[in-house]
């Protein structure tokens, strides 16, 4: 096991980080992780000053500095945990299938987008489209959303610390107080994560996406 930790380069250009997953890079040295293509004349060492801590129990993966210009972060993630100390482009956590991804910045569009299962925690603003055609899992925004929250959504949890704008294809459900949140928040305080700080039990609850399955739930956390 090993903690990996690639620390952003300073360069004006689209980083694709689809293939930098904790489990892929589970194992491999500095060099190694350097040499990884991340497009046709764009290495990890060109973007990324690379640093590997063998002396760890847990599969993690943490990305420093990072800016809305770093793409597809933990893109189809299926193990680990994922940290990004900053901000993350579009499709931040996008097919995600299992794993822990916390996100201290703000995210792009498609946070979550397809998501099948695992933990998405967002402490800073999410952009449009997030959680679209959402499978399964939790995805937690403090910050705020953009539209189409949730769109397509088929089933799973939006947990929100904010109310988002009015969604024409979700149902108001009222006010509940839900005692299951309580196993929830005790996972959170496992985690370095604000989220960990959450207390309250009584939620908004919407239901939807109804354009489709309408088996997903939104829940903003109330006083």
């Amino acid at each position: 096991m090993s903690h990996i930790v690639l620390t952003a380069k300073p360069i004006s250009r689209t980083v694709d980080c689809r293939a930098l997953l904790p489990l892929a890079l589970q194992g491999k040295t500095e060099t190694e992780i350097g040499a990884i293509k991340l497009a046709a004349n764009l290495s990890v060492a060109d973007a990324f000053e690379v640093s590997v801590d063998a002396a760890t129990e847990a599969t993690k993966l943490t990305f420093k500095n990072t800016t809305s210009s770093h793409q597809y972060i933990g893109f189809g993630m299926t193990a680990g945990q994922l940290l990004v100390e900053g901000d993350a482009g579009d499709f931040l956590g996008a097919q995600l299938q299992n794993g822990i991804l916390i996100c201290k910045g703000n995210a792009g569009a498609r946070a979550g987008d397809r998501m099948r299962r695992g933990m998405l925690l967002i402490e800073g603003d999410a952009g449009d489209y997030c959680g679209s055609d959402m499978m399964a899992g939790t995805l937690g925004v403090l910050g705020s959303t953009g539209v189409y929250l949730g769109y397509g959504m088929k089933r799973g949890t939006l947990l929100l610390a904010q109310s988002p704008a009015p969604q024409a294809t979700w149902i108001d459900c009222g006010l509940h107080k839900l005692p299951f949140l309580n196993i929830l928040y005790k996972s959170f305080k496992l985690l370095d994560s604000r989220f960990a700080l959450i207390s309250s039990q009584r939620v908004q609850r919407w239901m939807g996406d109804m354009g489709g399955l309408g088996k997903a739930e939104i829940l903003v956390i109330q006083p």
